[in-house]
């Protein structure tokens, strides 16, 4: 997701961009380099080790799938500035990236189930209601998309005097209403540039608000509502839990730490371009520094790729089996997937030490 231009229309001859833009095509690359195999890795762990689809792990998956595809962005970002040359198609797909909010949300959703409703959810948390939970987020994703896609175009806009660049935008308009040919006229692009500038402001600002209370004010209040709820119901059980320390209260304490790990980086690396977008917005006395708006917006921009390339890294951290499936991974890189399938499965031991919430009915253990 990507509703920005702070940076691409900043005066160029006191403003050292150059090395700024180099630092943070530096910081994307690095980015791109980590995160895209990181979340490749993921997926690929779930779908080869059997002992890996678990319920929360569906949720996961497609996650880390929604990280991937926004990570796979970064290129066009590093290669892109001033002219916009891929097109009308690639630019719908550019803007419209905010699938990873929505399976946080229900992740979390999830987590809450398990821990506070563990009996009311006993009868449809399973694997099939994740796959079919995960379809029907896919579809609300693709629906909350549907205004960016149709509005998301590439327009021809004045770049002093009669000269044009052509920019990928969200623009509620006709291209035909702005756009001017290149042998026009002052007066005619002077026109056109009123137009421009009129419909690029409510455009602009609808927009924003548009994907701010959809890719991030209402994900946040649902999934830290959640982790408030299952925090507080871990509190009042921790005396219950106290007697089953090294079974029950050490797995349920580590699914905790990894969904607030998750939320917590969400809410951080995504709450700088926030900021940054709603101070343009408002005109924010700040704002009238260039040379700290552009390193900012580099900065707040960075964050939201660096989020969807450390995501993988909590993952593997926080949770054994996701620790040890990945390394089985590593470890048999050049090994088909025949080969890995034929691995014997996880025995009781290593069951028991997944990251795991136990289930009220029969006391097995549900992975995170």
């Amino acid at each position: 997701m990507n509703v920005t231009e702070a940076t691409d229309n900043f005066p160029t001859d006191y403003i050292p961009i150059t090395p700024i833009r180099l630092a943070a095509n530096a910081v994307w690359s690095i980015t791109a380099a980590l995160g895209i195999p990181a979340n490749v890795f993921v997926l690929a762990s779930i779908v080869y080790f059997r002992d890996m689809r678990t319920i929360s792990n569906v949720y996961i998956f497609n996650l880390a799938l929604a990280d991937l595809l926004f990570l796979s962005g970064i290129p066009i970002v590093i290669i892109q500035h001033g002219d916009w040359d891929f097109g009308a198609t690639i630019c719908k797909l550019y803007v419209s990236q905010f699938a990873s909010p929505v399976f946080i949300a229900i992740l979390s959703f999830d987590r809450f189930m398990a821990v506070c409703r563990p009996l009311a959810s006993t009868a449809w948390r399973s694997t099939h209601a994740a796959f079919a939970f995960s379809l029907l987020a896919w579809a609300m994703v693709i629906l909350e998309m549907t205004p960016l896609l149709l509005f998301a175009k590439v327009v021809k806009i004045s770049n002093g005097g009669t000269s044009s660049i052509r920019k990928c935008m969200l623009f509620v308009g006709s291209e035909k209403d702005i756009e001017y040919s290149d042998d026009s006229n002052e007066a005619e692009v002077s026109a056109k540039q009123n137009v421009v500038e009129d419909t690029m402001l409510l455009s602009k600002r609808f927009f924003t608000a548009y994907i701010f209370t959809f890719s991030y004010l209402l994900p946040l209040l649902a999934v830290w509502y959640f982790y408030v709820k299952i925090i507080t119901r871990m509190c009042r059980r921790r005396q219950q839990m106290y007697i089953k320390r090294t079974i029950t209260k050490k797995k349920t304490t580590k699914v905790t730490i990894m969904g607030l790990a998750i939320v917590t980086s969400y809410t951080l690396c995504w709450l700088p371009f926030w900021l940054v977008q709603w101070s343009i917005e408002t005109n924010a006395s700040w704002k009238s520094n260039q040379f700290l708006l552009v390193c900012v917006s580099y900065f707040a921009f960075s964050l939201q790729y660096v989020n969807s390339a450390a995501n993988p890294f909590l993952y593997v951290f926080l949770s054994d089996s996701f620790k040890r499936n990945v390394s089985k991974l590593l470890q048999n890189r050049g090994v088909g997937v025949k080969n890995m399938q034929k691995r014997p499965s996880a025995t009781a031991s290593d069951t028991t030490k997944m990251l795991s919430v136990q289930t009220p009915n029969s006391g097995a253990c549900q992975s995170f």
